[in-house]
């Protein structure tokens, strides 16, 4: 009576839960016209294959070339492929969440499909194969990457014929080596950059992992798990009377239990094929050998064994105690032995309580928990005690249906479910597949970081109040993006040098919480400062993280308010250049500008000509009316001079490199303009390092390159001199010609003149890229080295204004 009680309660709390959930999503989503997950039919977790495999059931029934006899085929399956486009892509299915259909009024979908034979035939080409696994860019790096494991991965595209061809034979590969080996697909259409990344360039390609070998062989069955199969780390014993007892006696194996394959007259036995299948299939939890009673006479007759396979327990390899096994089939075998092996341990209220207390207090390895129903039959997840014991992590069981309060407490809404319990009493919960290599990786993973779960009662006073920088991830598990982010995170919590605290919150549980501060889309990541919330909108990826972190315990970029707008722009000097971004922080444009123009401010940290702030439009209003300001974000350059005149930037690309080169437009120029009849004396006869620019100025790479070069010049004056050569003017040609110029642009290194002798015109070849100049000069002269030698001379080439601009910087 009692525990139907308590599962009533439980009930109860779920159904609470899930009702708030759907208020919720209703209140942080503006809904369209169309529900997309409904026209689906998915869940809103649902992932990219589930997504795939709902829509070509669709597909093929409401094709308009299956309904020829509705005029209205057309216009419906739009709707339908409009959803498709929007949830498979995780920055457009982010938007659709956040915003419904009003979120995607930018977005222009495409009025065209695919036949009917395509979606029948070549779409989702092994969605329906449970021995593929389909990988995209959300878990590769997690699930591939991060692992130890051995994966055989299939680049393909459904419009290649060839990928089409080599499909059934990869499910047979996939079939043989289930379980022994990762069999993978990627399908390049959908996941171009993940394709690109991984230098994929033709289809099918198939790479090993962790190596990223490609294989080039061909591409039949046998030659496929064949070559697979040599990737393998386990191994089998080959048993002789003369290693038996080193064998059973050595480290690695002396707690495991055997299985031994006898072959002799009367009876079969495992080929080594299987012997190796089953090494790695059950790798780390039992041995596996071969014994040859034709060659071992003494070593079968002392344990009593012709032929057939027989398992024993660990430290009973002797007769009698031997359990013969009826199969010659690995993945039988494989089930066989998992049922005799021990499961996890099962933890009741107190062992769970005690096992928790002892982390609070630092003590003890940490737990990876698996919170049930009651339902443990999947016996994959025994492997799971072995695997991690070499990882110094325990494991253990915990059953919800008794243990409701605990899991109440923990708020586990999803099970089955596992979760890391660390040192210092902080857990983090798993989110993606539940199979024993899956759950390892996280385990690992999440046991060394500092990542802990937040929830209600931590904020604000933990957390927003709190004297220590906290980092949060507001995040919901159905969210792609979301799952894509998580390992980064914890990957950045690693880096001792930010001093900041690492949590996540999951919305789907505390919906509230995340109403209260505002997340209206996921992943939301909020860098608390002195309860200053910043958030977040760089790359997810660890080192972005990082650098947000530094740079807003260091702001790079200045923050102009009308208090200081008049000391520091309005009455700048006069050799001073101000880079302003007016901003709405509502504003996405501006939001994707944030972390580019920090990185534009960093690259101009320490300059005394050019000056990188901002405005918070809504918090200084007056500030940017004043200064006509109209649209977001405002980009403008305030040149050297008195103040009044700017400059707005309008180029597409509105990253740092390409600011930085819009800026160096407007500095005073240290390239000097050099001709036929001065190059000889200015940089051939000279003892300085001059870099020289061959250009023309009809050449498109010439344009790109100028500004980078006037950088380079700014960056390297005092220690190489910079000039540039336009060898389209006629007085050029020969010049030209001279050094060996075959393209544009061409530049030229000249180390100096030494002991009276001029140098060759033909100089040293470097490459057409800022940095990499920078870098070479850097190399050869380092800064304060005093090596550049000024030159008084003045050539009278009608460039006196700028020669003599050149040498007072110099």
């Amino acid at each position: 009576m009692v525990l139907w009680e308590s599962r009533r309660q439980f009930n109860k709390v779920s159904l609470i839960f899930l009702l708030t959930l759907l208020l919720l999503m209703d209140s942080i989503r503006v809904h369209g016209d169309e529900d997309y997950y409904k026209l689906l039919g998915v869940a809103k977790d649902a992932d990219n294959r589930d997504i795939r495999r709902a829509f070509k059931k669709l597909a093929v029934t409401h094709h308009p070339d299956k309904n020829t006899d509705d005029p209205q085929a057309h216009d419906k399956f739009l709707k339908i492929n409009r959803a498709y486009e929007v949830l498979k892509d995780a920055d457009l299915r982010k938007k659709y969440d956040t915003y419904g259909e009003a979120g995607l009024k930018d977005d222009h979908p495409s009025n065209q499909y695919q036949s009917w034979n395509f979606y029948q035939e070549e779409f989702g080409l092994y969605d329906e194969d449970k021995e593929i696994i389909t990988l995209s860019r959300i878990d590769f790096e997690q699930s591939v990457k991060a692992s130890d494991d051995i994966w055989f991965v299939n680049f393909y595209s459904p419009h290649c014929s060839h990928c089409h061809d080599l499909a059934p034979s990869w499910r047979e590969v996939a079939r043989e080596l289930e379980g022994v080996v990762r069999i993978g697909a990627v399908n390049c259409g959908d996941d171009w950059q993940l394709c690109r990344q991984q230098g994929i360039n033709g289809y099918p390609s198939l790479l090993m992992y962790p190596s990223a070998e490609k294989y080039h062989g061909q591409r039949n069955t046998e030659n496929l798990v064949e070559y697979a199969l040599k990737f393998l780390k386990a191994s089998f014993a080959d048993l002789t009377l003369s290693n038996f007892d080193l064998e059973l006696k050595s480290a690695n194996r002396v707690n495991n239990p055997w299985l031994i394959t006898f072959c002799g007259e009367g009876g079969d036995c495992l080929e080594s094929k299987t012997c190796l299948k089953l090494a790695a299939m059950l790798n780390e939890l039992i041995n596996v050998g071969m014994v040859d009673c034709h060659k071992q006479e003494a070593l079968c007759s002392k344990l009593g064994y012709e032929y057939g396979t027989y398992f024993f327990p660990a430290g009973e390899v002797s007769k009698k105690h031997g359990q013969v096994m009826t199969t010659l089939d690995a993945k039988e075998l494989a089930f066989i032995v998992l049922e005799k092996l021990p499961d996890m341990p099962v933890l009741d209220a107190d062992a769970f309580s005690k096992a928790r207390t002892a982390l609070k207090a630092n003590l003890g390895k940490p737990w990876l928990i698996h919170f049930t129903d009651g339902d443990t039959h999947d016996l994959e997840l025994r492997k799971l005690p072995a695997m991690l014991d070499n990882h110094q992590l325990n494991v253990g069981r915990v059953d919800c249906r008794i243990q409701i309060k605990d899991c109440q407490y923990l708020h586990i809404h999803k099970l089955p479910t596992f979760t890391m319990f660390k040192k210092g009493g902080g857990h983090e919960i798993h989110h993606g597949r539940q199979t024993a290599h899956d759950i390892v990786v996280f385990a690992r993973d999440s046991a060394t970081t500092p990542v802990v779960i937040l929830g209600p009662g931590d904020f604000p006073d933990r957390v927003v109040k709190s004297k220590d920088n906290w980092f949060v991830d507001f995040y919901a598990p159905w969210c792609p993006p979301c799952m894509q982010l998580l390992p980064e995170f914890r990957k950045a919590s690693k880096e001792p040098e930010i001093n900041t605290k690492f949590g996540t919150v999951d919305c789907t549980i505390h919906g509230t919480l995340c109403q209260n501060y505002n997340i209206r889309s996921y992943p939301t990541t909020v860098f608390y400062n002195g309860s200053i919330p910043h958030t977040f909108r760089g790359r997810h990826n660890s080192r972005s993280i990082v650098e947000f972190i530094r740079d807003t315990l260091n702001p790079p970029v200045i923050i102009l308010t009308p208090k200081n707008f008049q000391s520091l722009v309005e009455n700048k000097d006069a050799g001073t250049m101000w880079a302003i971004d007016f901003f709405m922080p509502w504003c996405g444009p501006c939001q994707q500008l944030a972390p580019e123009w920090t990185r534009l401010a960093k690259m101009f940290v320490g300059s005394k000509q050019v000056k990188v702030g901002h405005v918070n439009c809504q918090d200084h209003k007056p500030l940017c009316v004043s200064n006509g300001v109209q649209s977001y974000p405002a980009i403008r350059l305030y040149p050297n001079g008195p103040f009044g005149t700017y400059y707005t930037y309008n180029g597409f690309f509105r990253n740092a490199p390409n600011l930085r080169a819009w800026i160096y437009e407007y500095l005073p120029s240290r390239v000097r303009v050099i001709d036929a009849s001065n190059f000889d004396k200015i940089v051939l006869s000279s003892k300085e390092p001059w870099v020289v620019d061959f250009f023309a100025p009809w050449c498109g790479h010439c344009q790109h390159f100028a500004p980078n070069f006037e950088r380079v010049a700014h960056e390297v004056a005092g220690r190489a001199r910079c000039g540039k050569v336009n060898c389209d003017e006629r007085k050029n040609q020969n010049l030209c010609g001279r050094a060996g110029i075959q393209g544009y642009p061409s530049v030229f290194f000249y180390s100096g003149a030494s002991n009276g002798r001029k140098q060759s015109p033909v100089g040293q070849d470097l490459q057409a890229d800022g940095d990499y100049i920078i870098q070479f000069i850097n190399h050869h002269f380092p800064r304060g080295d005093g090596h550049t030698q000024e030159e008084s001379e003045s050539e009278g080439d009608g460039d006196d204004f700028m020669d003599m601009f050149f040498h007072d910087e110099l």
